[in-house]
């Protein structure tokens, strides 16, 4: 019976001592595995926090871009900063075109750095609106519509003022004022709102449109084009006049610190055109199949019996419109005054990232 016994011990010390040493096989490699997970975790965890702070950092030049887009065309942006434990170093720098090169890298964390680098275009935004008024708007004798496929009535109309509609005129859209609108009734074939929320109007962006200008060279004092030509990108100290039958044709983004005068005169091409001081056409018009910006910083717009195929904005003055044949694209002013006109909204003005209103588009994104 004690033989038994001894003989059933020995055999539990076997089975033990079995147990043990493939417990010490196993519990070694998953102690390994263990800590090879938990130091993969903590690189993944680390290398997402530097993402992420880069990220931030590209953000952070896209809005300084937007706010001041004519800042950093001679001087480029380089700053650095925290975010999360990481220091953040941002560059943008102008290439042209109003391209903006922009890098964003994040360092820290015991593993490594990231870096994003992007290139953008800085547009001047999204007209919504076919007539949009920052004070108030004075439509008469008028039709707004819009040329959407398919056709639609998208002709709408805004001011962050008062509006008066006046004589037959129709639109053909919803029309929105702060203030009250007057004359409105059996004149407007959508929803009429008085006393709706005033909306924020862009800038013009004048100053990234002076630098790409620059890019092709400067017309010292006033210049007066007799002679149809090609013209642009240039950049004009002065007035510019373009005379009767004259046919000027764009290649580049025209910039005039004067004022702008066209009597029987055409401008025919997608490039913007800037005036710092009044612009004014009489008879001829600006052709166009790519709705270019026609913009007067801080003077007023006077079109009177034109043709016109643009975005007609000036947001320090005012726009005025008199016996118009025909305008398609949008306007927008700190008052704008229509009489006699018919006016288009473009559909395809919608979602462009080069008008007023717009945002930053997106050329190329990569992690490194």
């Amino acid at each position: 019976m004690n033989l038994l016994k001894n003989r059933e011990s020995g055999q539990v010390m076997v089975t033990v001592l079995i147990l043990l040493a493939l417990g010490s096989l196993l519990v070694i490699p998953n102690l390994n595995l263990s800590s090879s997970g938990l130091k993969y975790h903590q690189l993944i965890e680390c290398r997402t926090v530097n993402s992420y702070s880069a990220d931030s950092g590209l953000e952070y030049v896209l809005c300084e871009i937007y706010n001041t887009p004519g800042a950093y065309t001679e001087t480029p942006l380089e700053e650095n900063f925290e975010i999360n434990g990481r220091t953040v170093y941002v560059t943008a720098n102008y290439t042209g075109g109003g391209v903006y090169h922009i890098t964003s890298k994040a360092v820290g964390g015991s593993c490594g750095s990231t870096t994003i680098e992007s290139y953008v275009n800085l547009g001047a935004g999204v007209f919504s609106w076919a007539i949009a008024g920052k004070d108030d708007v004075t439509i008469s004798n008028a039709v707004v519509n819009s040329i959407p496929d398919p056709p639609g009535e998208e002709g709408n109309i805004h001011s962050n003022g008062t509006m008066s509609l006046g004589g037959p005129t129709m639109i053909h859209g919803d029309a929105s004022a702060a203030g009250m609108i007057s004359g409105w009734e059996g004149k407007v074939t959508g929803i009429v709102t008085e006393y709706g929320p005033v909306v924020g109007f862009p800038g013009d962006y004048s100053e990234l449109y002076k630098v790409m200008a620059q890019e092709g060279g400067t017309h010292p004092g006033n210049l007066v084009i007799s002679d149809s030509q090609t013209l642009g990108p240039l950049y004009i100290d002065g007035n510019l006049t373009i005379k009767p039958n004259v046919r000027v044709t764009l290649e580049g983004t025209i910039y005039v610190t004067g004022t702008i005068d066209v009597q029987q005169g055409v401008f025919d091409g997608v490039h913007n055109i800037v005036a710092v001081g009044d612009i004014q056409l009489s008879g001829g018009g600006l052709e166009s199949e790519g709705i270019p910006v026609f913009t007067s910083s801080t003077g007023d717009i006077r079109l009177v019996g034109t043709l016109i195929y643009a975005v007609v904005y000036s947001p320090n003055g005012s726009v005025e419109i008199v016996n118009l044949g025909f305008l398609y694209g949008a306007i927008g002013g700190k008052t704008v005054n229509i009489n006699n006109a018919t006016i288009y909204w473009a559909a395809e003005l919608s979602g462009r990232e080069d008008l007023p209103g717009g945002e930053l588009q997106t050329i190329s994104y990569s992690y490194k």
